[in-house]
């Protein structure tokens, strides 16, 4: 289980490689990442204070996720070759907020055994829905090294998705096992 989320929580330098559209691009997946395991935590906390705190904290979150995407979207526009590069790196290098936290990486498998934020999250809930809304792989026109990054980044997906498909019946069979032992 721990390749599977460390797939997500890959660590990686943060800033210098980073052009300004690269920083949109992440900017964008981050906040929707944040949105959703915001949200997530109130809703497992069980807890009706922390539930409504959660709430409000995604909604913010929202909020910046939408500027970010925006700005994208303008930058695809403007330069559909250097955005679709950008957001591929962005996916292919995608950290969640708060990996270089000790410990991080077992919290991680935690939340992601919770149900709070693992690969089908990540790649249902964060990537295609920004994916989708810049009609990413509707684009026509794009140079090759364009064309290459977006052939990239849907080997990427395809992966991605085997691999919340894995950790899903791996998640499944432990809680199975869990009950069978009760």
């Amino acid at each position: 289980m721990v390749d599977e989320v460390l797939v997500v929580v890959a660590v990686r330098p943060a800033l210098p490689d980073k052009t300004a559209l690269g920083l949109m691009a992440s900017a964008a997946f981050q906040e929707l990442a944040t949105r959703i395991s915001h949200r997530n935590t109130g809703r497992y906390s069980d807890d009706p204070v922390a539930d409504t705190i959660m709430v409000r904290v995604a909604a913010d979150e929202n909020l910046h996720m939408m500027f970010y995407r925006d700005i994208v979207a303008a930058a695809l526009q403007v330069d559909p070759s250097a955005a679709v590069e950008a957001i591929t790196q962005e996916v292919l290098g995608f950290a969640m907020p708060g990996v270089a936290i000790d410990g991080f990486t077992g919290k991680a498998l935690q939340m992601a055994q919770a149900g709070i934020y693992d690969l089908r999250i990540h790649h249902d809930e964060i990537l295609w829905p920004l994916l989708r809304y810049w009609n990413l792989f509707d684009l026509e026109g794009l140079p090759p090294e364009a064309e290459q990054a977006r052939d990239r980044l849907a080997a990427h997906l395809a992966k991605t998705d085997r691999l919340a498909s894995r950790f899903e019946a791996k998640r499944m069979r432990a809680a199975e096992a869990q009950e069978c032992a009760l």
